[in-house]
């Protein structure tokens, strides 16, 4: 670890939501252009998603917390859904 003080919940919304912008690109953008199909899109995050659980925990509490980080997708496509947004998927 680096001894630098940990984000501001300011700092970390601003640093997630810039990196969230490129990645989504790259995950998106990137294997539609190639001719990818939405298979490919959702293989890809299933690779990176595992990936990130092997990288950050260690086996066996990699469970608790896609079951953590799961629920809390639901909760936030639930709370997109009462918004009135544009949205731009088609599946």
């Amino acid at each position: 670890m680096t001894d630098r003080p940990p984000l501001t919940t300011d700092a970390a919304t601003e640093l997630h939501n810039r990196l969230a912008k490129k990645v989504i690109r790259e995950i998106v953008d990137e294997p539609i252009t190639a001719g990818g199909r939405m298979s490919d899109i959702m293989m890809l995050c299933e690779s990176v998603l595992v990936a990130v659980m092997i990288e950050c925990f260690q086996l066996g509490s990699d469970v608790k917390m896609l079951d953590i980080i799961v629920g809390r997708v639901k909760e936030r496509l639930a709370k997109v859904r009462l918004e009135d947004i544009e949205i731009k998927g088609s599946g």
